[in-house]
Order: structure tokens, then sequence, then C-alpha cells
């Protein structure tokens, strides 16, 4: 998929079976419309908007913007919201900045596992399942 921007999901993306399983749903009429939390070419975080119009049911429109990051204050209400300790907290910052684990592993000098163990421990207390749900459910909260 490519946008007037050049952001893309190749076909062997990760997000390319939520993609097609939301696609289904708007072809179906099961949904009129749908998001997508994705990662592009660059490491980019951006939300995908689908949506369909009755007008043109066989027709889907898409929108896709970058995610901005959150600040401090929101990432901080977040972790009460959620009982996140100070280093959750803080590992969540720097995943919804963009940061990847490892990344995130040399910024807040802790090794990969530590930070791994951070991440299982965020999204099992924000109910979601990895990344992608912990980032999605942020991004909505905020």
């Amino acid at each position: 998929m490519v946008g007037s921007r050049g952001l893309f999901i190749c076909a062997a993306h990760r997000s390319r079976a939520e993609l097609d399983a939301l696609l289904r749903d708007l072809a179906d009429g099961n949904r009129s419309s749908g998001r997508i939390l994705f990662r592009t070419g660059d490491d980019e975080w951006c939300i995908l908007d689908l949506m369909t119009t009755p007008e043109a049911p066989c027709r889907v429109f898409a929108t896709a913007q970058p995610v901005k990051p959150l600040d401090v204050a929101k990432i901080t209400a977040l972790g009460a919201v959620f009982g996140l300790t100070r280093a959750e907290t803080a590992v969540l910052l720097h995943l919804t900045a963009g940061a990847t684990p490892k990344d995130i592993g040399r910024k807040l000098d802790m090794s990969i596992h530590t930070v791994r163990a951070h991440l299982r421990s965020i999204c099992m207390r924000m109910g979601v399942k990895g990344i992608n749900g912990a980032l999605r459910l942020s991004f909505q909260m905020s």
C-alpha cells in the first residue's frame, strides 16, 4: 500500500494480517470504519484510518497520519491509571516516542531483557497483547 507521502505496508509487514482482517470486515459490511497502528519503512509510528461509505460500498477510503509522541504528563497519568512502576512508565514513554526496545535499553541503561520484562509487565497491567496493543491503548486514552 503506497500513500502520497510514501507510507506503506508491504506484503510481509507485521500488521498485514490485521489489515487483511479489517479489509474483510469492511468488505462484508460488518464495520464501516477501522484504525490500524503500524510502523512505516522508516520506523515511524503511523495510524491508518479506513472507512467505507454507503454511496461507494465497494471502495475503501484511507488516511495515514504520523503519531505524535505523548508528553510526560500524559504517560505519567497512564502509569497512574494502570499502576505502572517508574521504570515501566519510562519504558512506555520511550516506546510511544518511537524507540525500539533496543534503543530504550541504551537510553535507560538497562539490558534488552529488562526492557522486555518491563514491556511484558506493561502489557499485562494494561490488559493488552503485545507492544502494538499497549501503544494503541496509550494513544487512545491520551
